[in-house]
Parts: structure tokens; sequence; C-alpha cells
């Protein structure tokens, strides 16, 4: 259970503050360095994004402070150093469900890729 417990800590502090806050850095301490992201944008493309690209769509300064985050850990499955979760993301123009992998390396969890879905509101 302390596990389990530790990751929805670290996908609290630094996932969700890094979408709350549109801050980059913040991402540094969840998603491994080799981070994928794998998705299908608005016109129906399958992408694959990296660690970099990712956080280069975040900036404090172009923070919409209107925008109220929420996240819902839905799921959290673990065996051994690995670990499934799922979760919900997201403020009143859009809804991402996020499939992410975690790996414990190091005694520490990381996100090695992600999964997603969204639902736009606007």
């Amino acid at each position: 259970m302390i596990e389990k417990t530790k990751i929805e800590q670290a996908i609290m502090d630094f996932y969700h503050e890094g979408h709350v806050q549109s801050k980059p850095e913040l991402y540094d301490e969840i998603l491994h360095d080799d981070w994928k992201f794998f998705y299908y944008d608005q016109e129906g493309n399958f992408k694959i994004v990296d660690k970099e690209t990712y956080k280069s769509w975040y900036n404090p300064e172009k923070r919409n402070d209107e925008l109220k985050w929420y996240t819902e850990i839905l799921n959290v499955d673990i065996t051994g150093n690995n670990a499934s979760v799922k979760l919900k993301i997201g403020n009143q123009n859009v809804e991402f469900t996020d499939y992410f992998n975690m790996m414990k390396i190091d005694g520490k969890w990381w996100v090695v890729n992600k999964l997603s879905s969204a639902q736009r509101f606007e």
C-alpha cells in the first residue's frame, strides 16, 4: 500500500501541478528522460512525442488562471517495480484519460510512457 501512496503523491505533486502551474520543470520529477507519449491528435493522426517536446507545450507565463484543473486517479496496479495507472485529468474545457506505465528506478517511481485520449467541452 505504501508504494501506491508514493505513486499517487508523485502524480499529484508533479504531473497534476505541472498542468495547474503550466510549469514544465515539474515534469522532470516524474517523467523519465526516455519517456514517450502516444496519442491521436484532433485530426485523428497517430502521434508519438518525447519529453522535451511535451514540456515545450507548457509555459507559466501563458498559464490561464481561469482553468480549474482536477486529477482523479482511477486505478493503480503494481507488480514488483512496475505499475500501471489510469487517471483522469482535466478542466472546464477538456478531460484527458491517461494511462501511465511506471517503473521504480533507484527507489523512485517514474512514468516511462503515457497513452492518452481527450474529450473536449469547448
